[in-house]
């Protein structure tokens, strides 16, 4: 078992690398440890939350003793009080105006003082160009070009099988969606200012609660990096197929999410180096390149991570970290919505129209979009972490569908 210790961050909520074959052999979760004290904290924290964990729709809440959550909260002193120096990217082409609102303007109103980098289209809506300048978002223009690889695989009628074929420059030897990872480890090398912590991110499906790393955030040491929910594993075809073909390896470990990621700014360059130095070596493999899957910079991003190449890297088991992840209990929630008004006669469509159960439909923006019982929100709908926090960053909240969307429209800010 590989261990890795990056000390400044809180234990409490970290997971410590381990090899692809241990994992596939062992379930068991490492955490990073300064002593056994802390060890023992640590098993009773998670002893106590286990069951919450495991079952993707729980709707029990989780009490935790205020002993237990003032000790795990002094594991770590170091915190954030100032984000000016931090740093958010994302690829955001083609977006519409009320899609960045929901990102800019969601991390404006935590008080996110940092520098905000995106990569938007050279034919950006006027509105949208507007609405970023006034946001203080420095914005990175990209030009599309001629691959200089060859994909058969491509479906004219299908937006993903066109993406697989455009190239951005300066990287025509990499698939679009691959080429933010140089991207942006450019734009973090142009940035001086950049001293800070970073934050890379998907942008359609992102919204911030808390300022990531201010209001007493945890300080961050190397790279973070996020867990799907615990019944999401990398035997997962995204994961699994791109790997077998590429590489003939196995494996049933939690699964990582590649659309965020936290680090120092030198953890941030190498862990962006370290991808693209990847996908470099799969675009010139068959066996790798060509694979029908868009999305499959997750399988190189969970590859590398169980296989120890990024030995600076430590996980974090969701709802325990910087990050929220809800996308698998998100979607496990609305289905179960749907199909329980479908029993009783309604039709799909009909059904969809629903509010949660226990949803406020007073039309308050304050009010919550969903029923405490579900144990995913506080009471005004914010999302939080297992210990009924509101979570900093919230990625796939989509997931819920219209409930929450409408939810977050009303508490974006400017």
């Amino acid at each position: 078992m590989i261990s890795r210790s990056n000390p400044k961050l809180a234990q409490s909520s970290r997971r410590q690398p381990q090899t692809w074959l241990t994992g596939c052999l062992s379930r068991s979760m490492v955490f990073g440890i300064c002593s056994v004290f802390s060890y023992c904290l640590y098993f009773q924290f998670l002893t106590s939350m286990l069951s919450l964990y495991q079952d993707p729709t729980a709707t029990s809440a989780v009490h935790l003793s205020s002993s237990v959550l003032t000790t795990l909260a002094a594991v770590n002193l170091e915190v954030l009080n100032d984000s000016s120096k931090a740093t958010v990217m994302a690829m955001a082409t083609g977006y519409h105006l009320m899609d960045n609102k929901r990102f800019i303007g969601s991390l404006r109103k935590t008080g996110f003082t940092g520098k905000i980098i995106l990569a938007v289209k050279p034919d950006i809506d006027p509105a949208v160009r507007e609405y970023l300048t006034k946001q203080g978002v420095t914005m990175k223009f990209l030009n599309t070009v001629e691959c200089t690889y060859t994909n058969k695989d491509v479906n004219p009628d299908n937006s993903h099988s066109k993406e697989r074929q455009s190239c951005v420059d300066p990287y025509p030897d990499l698939k679009q969606r691959w080429s933010r990872f140089p991207l942006l480890r450019d734009f973090l090398e142009e940035c001086e200012e950049c001293t800070g912590p970073v934050l890379v991110t998907y942008f359609r499906d992102t919204f911030f609660q808390r300022d990531p790393f201010g209001d007493g955030a945890p300080a961050v040491s190397g790279l973070e990096v996020f867990e799907e929910h615990s019944s999401q594993k990398t035997s997962h075809w995204i994961v699994s197929e791109p790997v077998k073909k590429c590489k003939n390896i196995t494996c049933d470990g939690t699964m990582l999410c590649s659309g965020t990621t936290v680090g120092t700014r030198e953890a941030m360059l190498q862990y962006l180096s370290t991808m693209h130095a990847e996908m470099k070596e799969w675009m010139l493999d068959t066996k790798c390149c060509c694979n029908s899957i868009n999305g499959d910079d997750q399988s190189i991003h969970n590859y590398l991570f169980y296989t120890g190449k990024l030995p600076f890297a430590t996980s974090f088991p969701n709802r325990l970290g910087r990050v929220n992840t809800p996308g698998v209990q998100g979607s496990n929630v609305w289905n179960e919505h749907i199909n329980m008004y479908k029993s009783l006669g309604y039709s799909e469509s009909e059904s969809r129209k629903f509010p949660y159960a226990g949803a406020d439909v007073s039309g308050s923006s304050t009010g919550t979009w969903i029923g405490m019982g579900y144990g995913v929100t506080d009471e005004k709908g914010y999302l939080t972490n297992l210990d009924g926090s509101r979570s900093r960053v919230v990625h796939q909240f989509d997931r819920f569908r219209w409930p929450l969307e409408r939810w977050v429209d009303k508490n974006i800010g400017d």
